[in-house]
């Protein structure tokens, strides 16, 4: 049987390894924290890594902890080392800390968060004789349910992004290190770019490997961003000018240096393609998705269908109906709508079973549900159960641009 201190140990082995996702998914902890055996194995690793970054949240002490604490920076250094991928010096610099210092907080902090993680675990742990031996069992339905509402909660409020916002953040966080290179930013971006379906953490880490590589590759350069909308696709391009500055490198260390950054761009249907110029990299692309606005409005009231169409409509949103729960079920599935619109009062089955099973279920567990309802007091029940925002009937115009809207801003 696996003991804690084993188990410890394999966190923190994961965490050294976050974000490679082919390692993470061979792991003994995949089959452990990802039970389901339904779930593809390559889809493993990325969910281990989701719930390992949503472990690192319930370290937060909250905005009553005083900053600088030893529980506010034992958070913050796991949140600038593993969320936002900053080297350790620069954390500690962040922190006004010394580097053993940081490794002294880094230690606590993965105990704290392989503690949080056994108590969750450990019944699954303990069925087996050791988490080095993968499992075909099917998990129980309150692992599972554990499993997918840890996903979907850092998955809701992860969901889309603004290219401009993270570049802007990746450019603060490399600054010192452009600085280092004597690498000087060109920006040159639309004034109005559409959003993406990747998450903000996903699209930082996949820009901080692109630069990573330029950077170690070239020096007293410029490098020259910029984007563009085509159709259902963003392009951003990063080119290093002039192009001669981009120093040799071989093919198979392009490959090495990318091959984590890759997975993770295709599990969120994105492309990075390298630019070459004399044999040279002087730039990659990074091909995003188009974010499609479709919301899916689930009511058995044909007035109240015509009336939200007519409030999105004019607001560049796409609106899909459902009358019944199984249509609503079929067509969240099918259409991955940016959020649903859900009233409780339904004919066939009621709001309240819709609600967890579109929160139970894996296609749609990530796809933020606004209830709307004359029952006003029904208000804290549905958050608690899941809910993203409530509305209470009648509908306005105001109202429910304004929910959407708190969702696009997250």
């Amino acid at each position: 049987m696996i003991t804690s201190d084993e188990f410890r140990d394999q966190v923190a082995d994961a965490f050294e390894h976050l974000y490679d996702f082919v390692y993470l998914r061979t792991l003994p902890l995949a089959s452990v924290m990802v039970p389901d055996p339904l779930v593809p194995p390559k889809e493993k690793g990325w969910r281990l890594h989701q719930t390992l970054l949503a472990a690192i949240e319930e370290l937060d002490p909250g905005p009553q902890a005083p900053t600088f604490s030893r529980e506010w920076r034992r958070h913050q250094a796991m949140v600038l080392r593993f969320a936002q991928g900053l080297d350790p010096t620069a954390v500690a610099g962040q922190l006004a800390v010394s580097r053993r210092h940081y490794y002294r907080l880094q230690e606590a902090a993965l105990a704290a968060i392989a503690d949080i993680l056994w108590q969750r675990f450990a019944s699954t742990t303990a069925a087996s004789p050791s988490v080095r031996k993968s499992t075909d069992e099917s998990a129980t339905a309150s692992e599972l349910e554990l499993v997918r509402l840890e996903v979907a909660r850092l998955a809701r409020a992860e969901r889309y992004s603004r290219i401009g916002d993270v570049l802007q953040g990746v450019l603060s966080l490399l600054q010192d290190q452009l600085e280092q290179c004597h690498l000087e930013v060109r920006l040159s971006l639309p004034p109005t770019l559409p959003g993406v379906p990747v998450g903000q953490n996903v699209l930082r880490q996949i820009l901080l490997g692109v630069f990573g590589y330029l950077m170690g590759h070239a020096e007293r350069a410029t490098l020259g961003l910029g984007a563009l909308a085509e159709g259902t696709m963003v392009r951003l391009s990063v080119r290093l000018e002039p192009a001669t500055a981009a120093r040799p490198g071989l093919a198979s260390e392009v490959q090495e240096h990318l091959a984590a950054f890759e997975e993770m761009a295709a599990s969120s249907g994105v492309q990075i393609l390298t630019v070459y110029a004399a044999q040279k990299v002087v730039g990659f692309d990074v091909e995003l998705p188009v974010a499609e606005r479709a919301i899916l409005v689930v009511d058995d009231s044909e007035d109240t269908l015509s009336l939200v169409q007519r409030y999105l409509g004019p607001h560049h949103y796409r609106v899909l109906t459902a009358c019944t729960a199984q249509e609503a079920l079929d067509k969240a599935r099918q259409a991955r709508p940016f959020a649903i619109a859900l009233d409780l009062m339904m004919p066939d089955q009621d709001g309240w079973y819709l609600l967890q099973a579109l929160l139970n279920q894996p296609d749609t567990c990530d796809i933020p549900i606004i209830v709307c309802s004359v029952l006003k007091q029904q208000k804290e029940l549905a958050l608690s159960l899941g809910a993203t925002a409530f509305l209470p009937k009648p509908l306005t115009e105001e109202a429910l641009i304004s929910a959407l809207q708190a969702l696009e801003e997250r």
